[in-house]
């Protein structure tokens, strides 16, 4: 029996296929070119104690599709027609056949003291020579020198998107099949095609303050950032590329942490090809940080991806405790309607969550996020290119951020879970750097959740343990 997913153009519910009841196509198979003009990029998962890598492709092939093979991840990309796709499901030991779904980037100076990061780099504690990934739409490191490429920026790479040139088509291919890891350009100063959301999101994690003469630093401005650029749409095949071309570069560039901040909607699917993938990031020690996602405030909204057991999903906090005008109260009231930033008795009100925050199930032990980050009106960032996020924010740049006119240039203001995130993937280098680089993530979660600041009035379901500490988690496992 294969479990096996019809493309509609978007993920389907998973359905039972009983392969033997499923024909081969009788007419012949098209030449390369017509497949690639009427086909769709599916990705296919096989067990590895039923098939083989190459018995999978060699199927493909043979069915007349183009294929792409992954370096680290018992998963095949195809390029194929809906009836290709029949006689591919047919093939012996597949686990499903996913659609490349559409993902979506988590969009809608205060926040390094709000979470304590400051007092970390007080102490000597910077990030420096961790290695953090971020995939997202690229970094613009030739115009911030914030993030500049190579200084800080020590690898900026983008997939490419050419489906005829990527794929390898039919049993006599003519040219070697391609791997994911290998699907990229390397060694670009800039990325960024005209989003800005990676440029922003690598800013909060690292960026040097350069621009503004220390002013706007990241949560680890020491740390060494790889920019993993897959474009404006991101879909599957695109990150599952990205995650391949992590794990083949781990060691060259000490990749402890990598930064997600998109996902999808539905239900968790452990076999979903990003679930497999980032399982596979983990189990080799590299400590993955996903958005929960920007559906709140309603119950089960949450990026499935973040709620997997072995990845830190990060829901979106107010940054209260500090004095910060930027925080909007359009986000950041509390469930009586009062405002937040006011003192109550001289003494701040506790961090709120954000209204747009996804939450998760009451009571569900897998449905939460793990800790809650600052998410509403980050300063970080702006790319050259990025127009869309320059363009969204504009107006709360000045108004509500109060950026002047001579940082304005080089940054930005941006809300949502996609903010969140990379907070946490700061502190997880700097953690890495205080222990050494030997932390493992289940190590990483257990020291942040442990050391989070309890939210009073919300529940797990809504905010995980807490409201993230800095200092407190480098200190736990500070050697």
């Amino acid at each position: 029996m294969h479990r096996w997913l019809i493309a509609t153009g978007a993920l389907l519910a998973l359905v039972a296929c009983d392969s033997r009841n499923v024909a081969a196509p009788d007419h012949p198979l098209p030449s390369a070119a017509t497949v690639a003009s009427e086909a769709a990029i599916y990705i296919v998962n096989y067990d590895e104690t039923k098939t083989t890598l190459d018995a999978v492709t060699n199927g493909i092939l043979n069915a007349g599709a183009g294929v792409v093979q992954f370096d680290n991840f018992s998963m095949v990309a195809a390029l194929a027609t809906p009836g290709q796709m029949l006689s591919i499901a047919a093939l012996p030991g597949l686990e499903g056949i996913y659609a490349n779904k559409q993902l979506e980037y988590y969009l809608l100076h205060e926040s390094v003291p709000a979470i304590r990061a400051d007092a970390v780099h007080v102490a000597g504690i910077t990030g420096k020579g961790i290695g953090v990934a971020i995939l997202d739409s690229g970094i613009d490191g030739a115009y911030n020198a914030d993030v500049a490429y190579p200084q800080y920026t020590v690898q900026n790479v983008k997939v490419l998107y050419n489906q005829n040139d990527l794929f390898t088509f039919g049993k006599d291919a003519p040219k070697p099949i391609r791997r994911g890891a290998t699907l990229v350009v390397e060694n670009l100063p800039n990325s960024e095609t005209s989003v800005g959301h990676g440029t922003h999101v690598a800013g909060i994690v690292g960026a040097r303050g350069t621009s503004s003469n220390g002013y706007y630093t990241g949560v680890a401005p020491g740390a060494n950032l790889i920019g993993i650029g897959t474009g404006d749409i991101l879909f599957i095949f695109w990150a599952l590329a990205g995650f391949d071309y992590i794990l083949d570069h781990q060691q060259q560039y000490n990749i402890k942490v990598v930064n997600n901040s998109w996902g999808t909607s539905g239900a968790f699917d452990p076999k979903d090809p990003i679930n497999e993938a980032t399982k596979k990031v983990a189990s080799r020690g590299i400590t993955v940080v996903f958005a929960a996602g920007n559906d709140g405030p309603g119950q089960n909204t949450l990026n499935p991806y973040s709620v997997a057991p072995w990845v830190i999903g990060v829901a979106a906090g107010c940054k209260v405790g500090v004095t910060d005008p930027t925080n909007s109260e359009a986000h950041c009231m509390l469930d009586d309607g009062s405002n937040p930033l006011m003192p109550t008795n001289n003494e701040p009100r506790a961090h709120v969550l954000a209204d747009f925050s996804s939450r998760g199930i009451p009571g569900d032990p897998l449905y939460h996020p793990d800790i809650t980050a600052p998410g509403v009106h980050i300063v970080s960032t702006r790319a050259s290119t990025g127009t869309v996020l320059n363009g969204d924010d504009a107006n709360h740049d000045v108004r509500i951020c109060q950026i002047n006119a001579t940082n304005l240039p080089f940054y930005t203001c941006a809300s949502g879970t996609s903010m969140a995130s990379p907070h946490i993937a700061g502190v997880v280098a700097l953690m890495q750097e205080a222990a050494g680089g030997t932390l493992k993530p289940d190590q990483v979660l257990n020291a942040l959740t442990a050391t989070a600041k309890p939210l009073p009035g919300y529940a797990t379901w809504e905010v995980g343990a807490g409201f993230v500490d800095a200092y407190a988690a480098v200190m736990k496992v500070k050697k």
